[in-house]
Parts: structure tokens; sequence; C-alpha cells
């Protein structure tokens, strides 16, 4: 299958650049912890397009609910109000250490994609704000790419970490952190009522999902998360480091834009 003049356009919205005749590269699984560059990126060649991918049947995630104390302080919050709750939060360790907590930027009523990372790294710790510096600007191409936006007048995405402090050492965080700030997230959710959730990044995916396998094993499905469609991809700070798998990112972002349109199943919050 060949790119049309639109896929092309939105691939270049990714920084993805296609050459006139796209040669076959072999698949690229990404570890669970990929390594940092020690150079910046250079551009490469695009792989050929991959075929469509097919969303499997949604599973549901066996997620244990967030503590019924910590799930009533947030119930019932309206936006402003949770933010401040969440800025002054103090339901886990992780609040010791942090500098900032960070909600998330983005659509604050009614976004169609909710878009889950990984924990804030030490720069969104110290901006208060998620996704803040270079592998933001990567993910704000992606959105543009699929249509969608979280900055400008009308936003149609909102973009939070799966817990809003970040762990110490840069450490994934342990159950009882995903669990409070699961609470949150359930709020945003029921706030916000998207169509999707993209979840980019292991952490993200693996919490949402319920499932412990490899991010590239978890990619290429439909999953399901409080009754929504749960779409899993890269990390944009690992794409910055391994440009070749945007390609596989398109294709992630491909399967969401389906998933979206899809009709909603049984869909609650």
């Amino acid at each position: 299958m060949s790119w049309d003049e639109r896929q092309r356009a939105m691939l270049a919205e990714m920084g993805y650049r296609l050459p006139a005749w796209p040669a076959a590269a072999p698949a690229v699984e990404v570890p669970d912890e990929p390594p940092p560059a020690a150079a910046a990126p250079v551009a490469m060649a695009a792989p050929a397009a991959a075929p469509a991918v097919r969303a499997a049947a949604p599973t549901t995630a066996s997620i244990a609910a967030p503590a019924p104390a910590i799930a009533a302080a947030f119930a019932g919050l309206d936006w402003s109000t949770l933010r401040e709750a969440v800025a002054a939060c103090r339901s886990c360790g992780l609040c010791q250490q942090r500098r900032n907590a960070v909600f998330g930027n983005g659509a604050a009523m009614r976004a169609q994609w909710l878009v889950v990372t990984d924990p804030p790294d030490e720069a969104d710790d110290a901006a208060g704000d998620a996704m803040s510096a270079d592998a933001g600007r990567l993910l704000d191409r992606m959105l543009l790419a699929a249509g969608l936006t979280r900055t400008g007048d009308a936003p149609t995405a909102f973009v939070t970490p799966v817990v809003k402090c970040r762990p110490p050492r840069g450490r994934a965080p342990q159950p009882a952190e995903l669990d409070a700030c699961e609470a949150v997230l359930a709020r945003q959710v029921e706030l916000l009522q998207p169509r999707l959730v993209l979840a980019l990044g292991v952490q993200a995916a693996r919490r949402l999902t319920g499932l412990t396998e490899p991010l590239g094993r978890l990619r290429g499905r439909v999953h399901a998360w409080r009754g929504l469609p749960v779409v899993v991809s890269y990390p944009p700070a690992y794409l910055l480091r391994t440009p070749a798998d945007k390609a596989g990112a398109w294709d992630d972002l491909r399967l969401a834009l389906q998933a979206a349109k899809a009709p909603a199943r049984g869909r609650s919050t």
C-alpha cells in the first residue's frame, strides 16, 4: 500500500520524511526502558508503509479500584477544584519529593482524546506541566497529524501523566502510587468525556491495560479502560531517539482514529 498525499502531509507534521521509493525495513521492538542516546537523532529513511492495523476485540483491564477514601476525596470536584486538589495532594509518598504536581494540559471540557503518558520527567516536575520540552513538541506534531491539538482556542485533546508526581530517580511508580493517582485520572475522565485514551509509554500502557507485556506487544490492539477504547504507542521521548519508529507511531495513530470513530460499547466512567 502506498502513502497518499494526505498521509504524507500528516507524517511530515510528525517530522517524518518519506522518500520517493520507500524501502522495506525490519520491525523494531522498543525495550521497556530505552537507553538514552549520546547524540541528537538524525534523519533516517522511512520503512515501507505498514499494512493497516486490525483492531482486536477490546479487552477489559483488571485493575483494582482506588481506595475508597482516596476516591472520595476527588469525587464530585469540578475542573478548577480538582486541579487545586492535585496541587495539594498528599495521598501517597511521591508528594514528599516533588517540586510540582503535574495535572496536565489541553482541553478542559469534552476532549476527543485523553493522552496518558508515563510519569513526569525532571523537566515536567520543574515546570509543573505535562510534556513541556522537546518530547512535548513532538507530541503536538503527532496530535496535529491526527487532526487534534492540546493548544489554541479550541483544544481537542488533554494530556496528563499516569501519576502526577515524578517518582524519585525516575523509577517506575509503585502500585499504591498508581492507585492514588487513578482516582484523579478517573475524575478527569468523568469531566472530559473523551472518545478514546491514547497510552504513551510502557508504564501508562501497563496500568491502563492491566497487562505486563512489553510495549511492542501491547501496540496494534484496542484495549479497554473504564469503558473507553485504549490504544498504546511509543512515548515521544523514545521517538526522538529512534526516529525510524515514527512510522510505527503513525500506524498507532491510524488505529486510534479508527477506534475513536467506532460506536461506544457500554461506555461508562
